[in-house]
């Protein structure tokens, strides 16, 4: 994927995420309320790491394989999808429940944007190879960026548990989980060291004890951790 093309992605979502994130700061300085903080904490870290996203793109090194798997492509197409299809959550619910489902969405991004910036400039959006982080939070899972990403997603559905963002959040899990395993198996393929890494380190959740072997190494490029949200 062009980097031209990818970084336009970004600086359109950022840029269209502005006013969305400038009304609910304004909306929460005037009515300090925990809705109206968590909602602009929520949009203003939205716009942070699209931002965040889009310049990475722009500093990032050229890879050393391109990925040009076809499943690779649909698994983020999709992912992307799901997640733009989800409806926010209309806050008629419980204040219980509105306010469970703030509180991890704003973790869930906070988390997100960590993960993001110690991936730095090894971001990638397809299966490419530019470096093996293992630093920050990927010392404690392989995938932190996906657990932000299902974390927020999580939290949107619990605010607002429509059929309609069951099967969005359904998709976006199952586009998410293909794009995890493509992507272990490219990095695999593509440092030794991965293996070692991959034996001693959770997939997506701290504290859970890893399955004692290697990814499948199949000759796919490698990459990083793959952002959507």
């Amino acid at each position: 994927m062009a980097r031209s093309f990818v970084f336009a992605i970004f600086a359109f979502i950022a840029a269209a995420k502005v006013p969305t994130a400038w009304h609910s700061a304004s909306a929460a300085v005037e009515d300090a309320t925990f809705s109206s903080v968590s909602l602009a904490a929520y949009d203003v870290l939205r716009l942070t790491v699209m931002t965040t996203f889009a310049a990475l793109v722009a500093i990032r090194p050229p890879s050393a394989r391109a990925s040009r798997t076809p499943i690779a492509f649909v698994a983020c197409a999709g992912a992307i999808a799901s997640i733009v299809l989800l409806q926010d959550a209309n806050r008629s619910g419980g204040m219980a429940i509105v306010a469970a489902a703030d509180v991890l969405t704003v973790v869930a991004c906070l988390w997100q944007l960590v993960a993001v910036l110690a991936l730095g400039r090894c971001f990638g959006i397809l299966p490419e190879a530019r470096g093996l982080v293992t630093r920050g939070p990927y010392r404690l899972v392989r995938h932190p960026v996906y657990l932000g990403e299902l974390g927020a997603c999580a939290g949107l559905l619990l605010g607002a548990p429509t059929t309609w963002n069951v099967v969005c959040a359904t998709g976006f899990g199952l586009f998410q989980a293909i794009r995890m395993r493509l992507e272990e198996q490219a990095l695999a393929a593509q440092f030794p060291e991965y293996a070692t890494y991959a034996a001693s380190t959770p997939r997506l959740l701290p504290g859970l004890r890893p399955v004692r072997r290697a990814p499948r190494i199949v000759l796919t490029p490698s990459t990083g951790d793959s952002p959507v949200l």
